[in-house]
C-alpha cells in the first residue's frame, strides 16, 4: 500500500468505517454517519490513489482537499507518536570511534579529552513543519527537524532513514513502554526548535530565495538603467541651456524635472523591495519521539585553563555522530571555535572580530551587541 492509502485506511477504520483494499491502488469504504458528515462522503464510496483508478472511484492525493478533510476529522489527534527501538548495531571499535569523534567535532582553537564510552539510550524528537514562503511567488514544503533530546544535537540525517526503518517494521497495536524520561522540558524544546529551525528553512528554501534575489536584481537593474537615461537626457539639456546663457527662470523646469526623476526612482525602488519582501509562515504538523540505543562518548573541552564537559552520541541508524549546533546562531558548522568566557562551542562567524572596534567576542555570550563598543550584531553579521 502507498503511504497515503495506508494512512487513510487506518484513520477511517479507527473512526468505525468498514474499509477494504481494492485494486488497482484503491479503497472501498462504508462510512459511519459521523464520517459521512466530516469527510463529505456518501455511505458507500470508492477512492483511488494511483495513475489508474478503480471503477467508480474518486482520486485522492496530497494536492486534493482530502488533506484538509482528514485534518478536520482528526482535529488535534495524531500530533505526537512515540516508538521505542531496541535493535542494537555493532558500534565501531574504540580506535575508529575516536577518529569519528575527531572528524565530526573538529575544534579550531581548543582540544578535547575523550572520556568513558558506553551504551546508552537517547530520545530523538522528529518534528514536521509545513512552511510557506511568499514573495512575488509562493513556495510550500515540509521541513523535518530532528533533535537529540539528551544534548540538543541536530540529527537531521536521521529523519529519512528513521521513517524508512519504521515503515519497514511490522506495527502491532498495543501499549508501548514509556521511554520518555529524558524528554526536553517544553520551554527548552521551543527554544532549541526555534533556533535550529531557521537555518534549516534557509537551507531548504535557498533555491527559491536565490531565484527571488535574481529577479529582484534584474528589475532593479532595469529601473536603474531607465532612470539613469532619463537623468542624463535632462542633465544634457540643462547643460546645453546653461552654455547658451539661458536665464535661471528658464532652467527651473529642467531642475524640477531632475528632482522628480530622483523621487520617482526611489519610490520605484521602495515598491520593488515591498514586492520582493519575503514572508515565511511556519505551521507545526506532527512530532515523533523515537528512543533508541546509542554509543555515548563523554567529552571534556579544554581551552587554556578552562574545561567544559558534554557528550556526543553515535547513532546506529545513521552510523555517524549527532552534530552539536553552534550555540550562537544554531547552524551546524564543520569546524567549531571555543570562546574564553564560558567555553561555548560556536561557528567561526560567532567568534570573530567586531566590524566596528575589531575586538573578538563570542555571539553566544553577547547575542545582541559587542560588549566593548555596543555595536549591534544584527545590522552587520546577520546573526
Amino acid at each position: 500500500m502507498s503511504d497515503l492509502r495506508t494512512l487513510l485506511a487506518r484513520a477511517l477504520a479507527a473512526e468505525g468505517a468498514l474499509v477494504e483494499a481494492i485494486e488497482p491502488e484503491g479503497l472501498e469504504i462504508m462510512a459511519t454517519p459521523r464520517l459521512q458528515e466530516a469527510l463529505s462522503l456518501p455511505e458507500w464510496s470508492r477512492v483511488g490513489f494511483g495513475a489508474e483508478l478503480p471503477a467508480q472511484a474518486t482520486r485522492v492525493n496530497f494536492e486534493s482537499d482530502w488533506a484538509g478533510r482528514l485534518e478536520r476529522l482528526l482535529e488535534g489527534r495524531g500530533r505526537l507518536a512515540q516508538v521505542s527501538l531496541s535493535e542494537h548495531h555493532a558500534p565501531p571499535p574504540r580506535q575508529e570511534f575516536e577518529r569519528i569523534i575527531q572528524r565530526d567535532f573538529a575544534l579550531q582553537n581548543a582540544t578535547f579529552r575523550l572520556g568513558q564510552v558506553e551504551e546508552a539510550r537517547a530520545g530523538y524528537l522528529l518534528l514536521v513543519f509545513h512552511v510557506t514562503a511568499s514573495s512575488d511567488e509562493k513556495r510550500e514544503d515540509l521541513v523535518h527537524l530532528c533533535i537529540n533530546e539528551s544534548n540538543s544535537a541536530a540529527a537531521d540525517d536521521l529523519a529519512r532513514p528513521l521513517l524508512s526503518h519504521l515503515r519497514a517494521q511490522e506495527h502491532r497495536d498495543g501499549a508501548q513502554e514509556d521511554d520518555s524520561s529524558g524528554a526536553l522540558p517544553a520551554g527548552k524544546l521551543r527554544t532549541r526548535a526555534a533556533g535550529l529551525l531557521m537555518p534549516k528553512i534557509r537551507s531548504q528554501f535557498s533555491p527559491f530565495l536565490a531565484g527571488m534575489e535574481r529577479r529582484m536584481a534584474r528589475d532593479l537593474e532595469r529601473l536603474h538603467v531607465y532612470h539613469t537615461d532619463l537623468r542624463r537626457e535632462v542633465a544634457e539639456r540643462l547643460s546645453d541651456k546653461s552654455r547658451r546663457g539661458v536665464n535661471d527662470e528658464a532652467l527651473k523646469a529642467d531642475r524640477m524635472r531632475l528632482m522628480a526623476i530622483e523621487r520617482e526612482y526611489h519610490a520605484k525602488v521602495a515598491d520593488l523591495r515591498r514586492k520582493y519582501a519575503m514572508t515565511v509562515e511556519v505551521r507545526f504538523l506532527q512530532a515523533l519521539r523515537a528512543c533508541m540505543p546509542v554509543r555515548r562518548a563523554e567529552v571534556t573541552l579544554l581551552r587554556r585553563k578552562g574545561s567544559r564537559r558534554t557528550h556526543l552520541d553515535w547513532n546506529p541508524i545513521t552510523k555517524r555522530v549527532d552534530r552539536l549546533p553552534c550555540e550562537g546562531c544554531w547552524a551546524s558548522p564543520r569546524i567549531y571555535s571555543v570562546c574564553d568566557e564560558r567555553l561555548h562551542w560556536v561557528c567561526t562567524s560567532c567568534l570573530s572580530a567586531c566590524p566596528s572596534c575589531g575586538k573578538e567576542s563570542c555571539r553566544a555570550c553577547n547575542p545582541a551587541r559587542c560588549p566593548r563598543c555596543s555595536h549591534p550584531w544584527r545590522s552587520e553579521t546577520g546573526h
